[in-house]
């Protein structure tokens, strides 16, 4: 690697950042950084700046923690350039002793997923608890993505000042006590973004809840202005007005919804705490219906009928129904009442309308597809025509692998 570059360096470097935009698989950076020891160093920050450790991974290599070690501990530098780090986390690595070191040589992480090993390791006590507290509590961590734990704390998260992203999946948390001081010199947890997955109606109805050493929040929901929630049961429901509740100045709600045996009553008064400055509201609804007699919107209209009665700030709603492949599809008045309900009065704002239908084509005898693609004509005209939303409407077949 003996080339010596003639254009300036900050020509070069913008150069190599536009490649990386299209290199996924950083293959062209691999061979850039062949060229010299500058193209080197500024492909190493895009070829190291996430990092997945799976040991189960069908891939040759494996991506394993040995792996990350043999790298860390030949050319600890690259460290420096890690911003993501995504760990499948196998029971044999809390036995590994070099792991806790390398981990902790990572300085400049900004987006953390650990997808714990369930019931195999207690979160607070094992061997790589101190170094996953490290990351944790960088001050460059901004997202955390928490899968497949049943005893996760969220009294750990209380020196996570910079965390905007919260995402949780199959993950229960549980009381402990604290160790830290009574008095705090950071404000609670501002975050921006939340995401609650399955399993997490225990997570939903202690995160509003949950209070450090000094009495505070430790999330500062007030000030939270995304939501992601999946709806399964009747107890994510229950649990989900109770978040609700902790938030005031949401811009965008995606709500995933199963029916049955779940419908949408009673989310227009959930929502109601934040519904003045609700922008965005996002609808998801997968369902099954063996007779076609059912609403497939599961109740939704009633509840868009309740929101416009408020004064409220939405300018675009976008409703996305899935139906199961051995189910019916009802195509009468509910989608006439959505039509009607959208283009009345009480919707000063509404900009945007977006209905997407998800069926598997190629496991139907029926031709609903084509009768689905004359709803707009048929039942939602008002909607069609309106000259000030608008509409975009879309059937999309499952059958091919979307």
């Amino acid at each position: 690697m003996s080339f010596l570059p003639t254009l300036p360096p900050e020509t070069i470097e913008n150069i190599i950042d536009i490649l990386a935009q299209d290199d996924p698989d950083h293959s062209r950076l691999k061979t850039c950084s062949l060229v010299c020891q500058m193209f080197l160093e500024l492909c190493r920050k895009h070829i190291f700046a996430s990092i997945t450790i799976d040991g189960q991974k069908l891939a040759v290599p494996k991506p394993t923690s040995a792996a990350l070690v043999r790298l860390l501990s030949s050319t600890p530098e690259i460290a420096e350039h890690i911003r993501k780090l995504h760990w499948r986390m196998l029971v044999e690595e809390f036995e590994d002793r070099s792991l806790p070191g390398i981990l902790e040589k990572i300085t400049k992480l900004q987006s953390l997923a650990i997808s714990w090993p369930r019931e195999h390791r207690q979160w607070r006590k094992n061997s790589l608890r101190t170094a996953i507290l490290y990351l944790l509590h960088l001050p460059t961590l901004v997202r955390l993505e928490m899968t497949e734990n049943q005893d996760f704390v969220f009294a750990d998260l209380i020196p996570c000042t910079n965390l905007r992203e919260f995402q949780l999946d199959c993950t229960k948390p549980v009381e402990a006590e604290h160790t830290l001081p009574l008095t705090l010199p950071h404000p609670p947890l501002q975050l921006r973004h939340l995401f609650v997955g399955s399993e997490c109606f225990t997570a939903m109805s202690m995160i509003g809840a949950s209070l450090r050493p000094d009495g505070k929040p430790i999330f500062n929901l007030a000030v939270l202005s995304s939501i992601t929630i999946r709806l399964w049961r009747h107890e994510d429901f229950e649990a989900s007005r109770q978040l609700f509740q902790h938030c005031s100045k949401l811009t965008e709600i995606q709500l995933l919804l199963r029916s049955p045996p779940l419908t949408w009553m009673g989310i227009a008064k959930m929502l109601k705490p934040s519904i003045e400055t609700l922008t965005h509201l996002h609808f998801e609804i997968g369902f099954q219906d063996e007779t076609g007699t059912n609403d497939p919107l599961a109740g939704l209209v009633a509840e868009l009928e309740e929101i416009r009665y408020q004064p409220n700030a939405v300018e675009k709603i976008t409703i996305d129904v899935g139906a199961w492949s051995d189910s019916e599809f009802n195509q009468g008045d509910d989608w006439g009442l959505l039509d009607r309900v959208l283009t009345q009065s009480g919707w000063s704002k509404l900009e945007r309308v977006s209905l997407k239908i998800y069926i598997w084509v190629c496991e139907r005898e029926d031709d609903l597809e084509v009768t689905l693609k004359s709803l707009p004509q048929a039942q939602l005209p008002r909607l069609s025509s309106s000259p000030s939303i608008v509409f975009q409407f879309s059937i999309v077949d499952r059958s091919d692998g979307y």
